[in-house]
């Protein structure tokens, strides 16, 4: 895509956005200035660009997107997305803008910030110095959120602070007239030796289309303790794209899981940096895929001090015509010995026409490592069906019950046990529907 295209979809979008933006503090005007001049020259990705070969965004790239507006919507409206036992603390977003009244922010721990990044741009100084540092705007689509992003969450536990309740950021987008797009935005951080549990769910109400472009930014400090969950469940008609940033500085431990259930098309990039000694990561994910239903996970472990370790853990299940991408890398930079990382893609294809394209990579500067990767795709085990239905179960109970195991996998390694639960319900519905039970 030229810097001209780039220009007739987007620089129109980015004037009426800084129009319609309240007052900001000068710092973040030319934060958005530089990230929105680094877009328009790298431009947007084609398929002839290696990392986007398999994903076509070309209805992105050819609609005319608005700034997403605010929008009400109701209690009831939100309630199929709770989670119960997950939602003490609730920040809602609709279509990019914090929505108070469906909020829940009650007494907090001292320490503890959960606020719209909108209410303390000015007051909290810590936020000028985290916000977009970690993230970096040689991706387009981070660039572009930085530049237009309206709201989304600021989630900071001061250090040694344990919080056994989760943070529930919910990001909705909803039907409107227009072709809207929102720019949701993240910033987690837990000082040393905190403890905190994060989950975003991006979900859809409506049928119209709309682009959502996200961007997370997830920092552990020494000794930290962050798990966190996106659940990306989003309208057929939604393009999603997400950039998850991962930070963890030494003897931090981050569990990260992308559980993908709902787009049409969806690109979630996870970068992690394990930039300390003693750092560990864990990113896991979960695709189930059905329709025509395109979901691409991209993946980066990149070891740049010793001692460090980290797993990657992707399964997806895809039926119709759907399909899963999946491309995980680790990186092991000069002098990070000692190493240990890992990573597993396994796919499921329940019918003829879904397709799973999967790629894992390494890239190891260094000696005394130890890496791995494995992938595998495939339908059902027939020997697994027959010897269920010898155990008296019939043809499809045996199919239900070997998926469900074979998705479970991902699910029991979250450790929100709230989210888990939920997820374990979703599973039980989805594939009693997919597989005709």
């Amino acid at each position: 895509m030229n810097m001209t295209q780039t220009e007739d979809q987007f620089t129109h979008a980015y004037a009426t956005l800084r129009k319609a933006l309240p007052q900001e503090p000068g710092w973040v005007s030319e934060l958005r200035e530089e990230a929105f001049e680094n877009f328009r020259a790298l431009g947007l990705p084609t398929i002839k660009h290696e990392e986007w070969r398999w994903t076509n965004i070309k209805r992105i790239a050819s609609t005319d997107w608005v700034p997403a507006g605010p929008a009400r919507i109701s209690e009831d409206d939100l309630r199929p997305w709770l989670i119960k036992d997950a939602d003490e603390i609730r920040l809602v977003f609709v279509n990019g803008h914090f929505a108070e009244t469906l909020s829940k922010i009650p007494p907090l721990p001292e320490g503890l910030v959960v606020q719209p990044i909108s209410r303390v741009l000015e007051s909290d100084e810590a936020l000028q110095l985290k916000l977009a540092r970690y993230a970096a705007h040689t991706n387009p689509f981070t660039a572009l959120n930085t530049a237009m992003f309206t709201d989304g969450a600021y989630i900071r536990a001061g250090n040694s602070l344990t919080i056994e309740t989760p943070v529930h950021v919910l990001y909705v987008s909803t039907d409107v007239e227009q072709l809207q797009a929102s720019s949701p935005r993240t910033l987690v951080f837990a000082g040393e030796s905190a403890d905190l549990r994060v989950v975003e769910s991006f979900v859809g109400l409506g049928s119209s289309p709309r682009f959502v472009n996200s961007v997370s930014e997830i920092v552990a400090k020494g000794n930290a303790r962050i798990r966190h969950v996106k659940l990306l469940r989003e309208t057929d008609s939604t393009s999603h794209v997400g950039w998850n940033e991962v930070n963890v500085e030494r003897d931090a431990n981050v569990r990260s899981h992308a559980i993908c259930l709902g787009a049409g098309l969806a690109r979630n990039d996870v970068h992690a940096v394990l930039a300390a000694e003693g750092s560990h990561c864990d990113l896991n994910g979960l695709v189930l895929g059905r329709g025509s239903q395109h979901f691409d996970n991209h993946v980066v472990a990149d070891h740049v001090r010793p001692h460090a370790s980290s797993n990657q853990l992707y399964r997806a299940v895809v039926d119709d015509k759907s399909r899963s991408v999946f491309a995980g890398k680790i990186i092991v930079r000069p002098g990070a010995d000692g190493t240990d990382a890992h990573q597993n893609s396994n796919n499921l294809l329940l019918s003829d026409d879904a397709k799973v394209d999967t790629k894992p990579q390494l890239e190891i500067y260094t000696d005394d490592v130890k890496c791995s990767h494995g992938a595998t795709s495939g339908q059902l085990d027939k020997d697994g069906i027959f010897f269920l239905r010898t155990r008296g179960l019939d043809e499809q109970a045996a199919r239900n019950l070997l998926t469900y195991a074979f998705a479970n996998d991902v699910i029991e390694h979250i450790e929100i046990d709230a989210v888990r639960v939920a997820l374990e319900t979703i599973m039980t519905e989805r594939f009693a529907e997919l597989l005709g039970g």
